[in-house]
């Protein structure tokens, strides 16, 4: 049975169909969903509460700060899923539109994708290359293929692969339907069987007492087929007690935002899924063949065997799919939760500032200096000539009773700019402040200059000021003043557009402007 969905948004209705990528979402939008009597409805892990609206009822739903796919699920009265639905939810077209959008999302994407890691309910695509892992894509992954892996085990424990194996043991002479040249060797060596086998003895000992070693076969499960499906099997189950453990740690130290989505509601149907999961694995773990493996480990003949062998492969290949790490490649049907939106847009100026740098500093050698995702750690650096350019990603910028991180430190408390550019030269030394602002009305902006100006006066690096602090911004127009130039120039502070190619280019050409500026903005 196919469930098709009633949505309404500001008195327009559409449907929503389980079968293709629904659109028509928008970041902040509000939602109805006209509810299916006895059932529940999810959407990222979280189950929507229905209330009265127009005489029926209606379950609501808002988008946060997020644009990207999310899905939402149908279940009956037994908590069995019967409809999965794929929402595409849009970005603000006020600030930047679902297409300027999508460019930030590759663009991260093609740059660093450990960049795009988050919690929020929109998901993009991933693939299967790179060495990057975070328990959102391990829980993500763990959710797509857990249960398949699971479905193909049992088929296998049903009916394993086995091995003909033979051994030597002592029968009595009755049981004896066949002697090799070794066992009658071994009987002629004693003399109760050398009396019963020789023809001439009038007196023959009874049969029961006379034994013949004899070679039997029997099936074995402990085969290299076995003991490699065995090994991805407790892999599968260490993972997914890691990622329990590490999805609490992560709600343990998540704070409140009104611009991010929580994970703590998402909790508990997760760690419930992963927990059932894991007891039916563990159940698997316990009944033949694997149960009976005495090692287990990956091998060549296991591998062959695996291959010819459909369930096998099946359960292999749903195993492996669970364990990988990397996001990038060419599977298309995985998805990974991404960062709220304001987030996204932080982080594309980011990979923004560090590719026109690299443009117009093409003599530089340029490296990332570290992998960690934590504030202060993500830096550009390039060296050549004299000249060392950083370009950090929310540096530490400590209280000023505290000792400095790497040469910066706040007048106030604890500081974490979006964006610092410094440089050391032979002639000069340049600290620059950059703060993402996803905003574009007039409010927004002016609201947002608020942090421009903190930092212009609270900053430090070296025991140098700002040479400029300055607003990242998707769209003109709100304050053309704090746009200008000559105001930038006078006061040290204003706003730059970046939205398109146009926008990052102009941005590259400030930073260059002031970089080998002869005196301090």
């Amino acid at each position: 049975m196919t469930f098709i969905l009633r949505v309404e948004r500001d008195g327009t209705f559409f449907d929503l169909d389980p079968g293709t990528l629904n659109t028509g979402f928008m970041e902040k939008g509000a939602y109805r969903f006209a509810v299916v009597e006895g059932y529940s409805f999810y959407i990222d892990d979280i189950r929507l509460d229905d209330s009265s609206h127009q005489g029926g009822r209606a379950w609501c739903w808002s988008p946060g700060y997020f644009a990207g796919e999310v899905v939402a699920e149908l279940l009956n009265e037994l908590g069995e899923t019967v409809a999965t639905y794929r929402l595409d939810v849009s970005a603000d077209d006020k600030k930047l539109g679902g297409e300027s959008y999508a460019d930030m999302v590759n663009t991260i994407l093609n740059f660093d994708p450990s960049l795009l890691f988050g919690t929020e309910e929109a998901q993009l695509g991933i693939g299967t290359l790179g060495a990057l892992i975070n328990p959102h894509l391990q829980y993500a992954r763990l959710r797509r293929y857990g249960d398949r892996m699971l479905g193909a085990l049992v088929q296998v424990s049903q009916k394993p692969l086995t091995s003909l194996r033979t051994e030597r043991t002592a029968v009595s002479a009755h049981q004896v339907k066949r002697l090799d040249v070794s066992g009658v060797r071994k009987a002629l060596m004693s003399p109760a069987g050398l009396a019963l086998l020789h023809q001439g003895n009038p007196h023959k000992p009874p049969l029961n007492i006379v034994r013949f070693d004899v070679s039997t076969a029997y099936e074995e499960q402990d085969n290299p087929a076995n003991q490699a499906l065995g090994l991805v099997l407790s892999e599968v189950i260490r993972r997914c007690r890691q990622v329990c453990k590490s999805l609490k740690e992560v709600v343990a130290t998540e704070s409140f935002s009104e611009t991010r989505s929580p994970l703590s509601p998402r909790l508990a149907r997760r760690i419930a899924f992963i927990d059932r999961l894991l007891q039916k694995l563990e159940r698997i773990q316990r009944t033949p063949p694997f149960r009976d493996l005495t090692q287990r480990r990956l091998s060549a003949a296991g591998l062959n065997a695996i291959s010819a062998q459909p369930i096998y492969a099946r359960a292999y290949r749903f195993g492996w799919y669970a364990l990988r790490t990397g996001v990038l490649g060419q599977e298309k049907s995985e998805s990974l939760w991404l960062s709220p939106s304001w987030e996204i847009y932080e982080r594309w100026c980011f990979v923004i500032v560090v590719n026109q740098l690299k443009c117009h500093y093409p003599d530089l050698k340029w490296k990332r200096r570290s992998s960690s995702m934590k504030a202060g750690r993500i830096l550009w650096r390039g060296v050549g000539d004299g000249i060392t350019l950083d370009v950090w990603f929310q540096v530490r910028c400590p209280a000023i009773d505290r000792k400095p991180y790497h040469g910066f430190s706040s007048l106030s408390r604890l500081r974490l700019p979006d964006i610092v550019v410094t440089m050391r030269s032979p002639k000069s030394q340049r600290f620059i402040v950059l703060d993402a602002k996803y905003r574009s009305s007039r409010f927004g902006v002016l609201d947002g200059m608020a942090s421009a100006h903190l930092y212009h006066d609270s900053l430090s690096w070296e025991g140098r000021k700002p040479d400029a602090s300055l607003l990242l911004i998707p769209r003109g127009g709100a304050v053309p003043t704090l746009e200008s130039a000559e105001y930038q120039f006078a006061h040290g502070v204003g706003a730059l557009v970046v939205r398109d190619r146009l926008g990052s280019e102009a941005v590259g050409n400030e930073l260059k402007r002031i970089l080998t500026a002869e005196i301090q903005i």
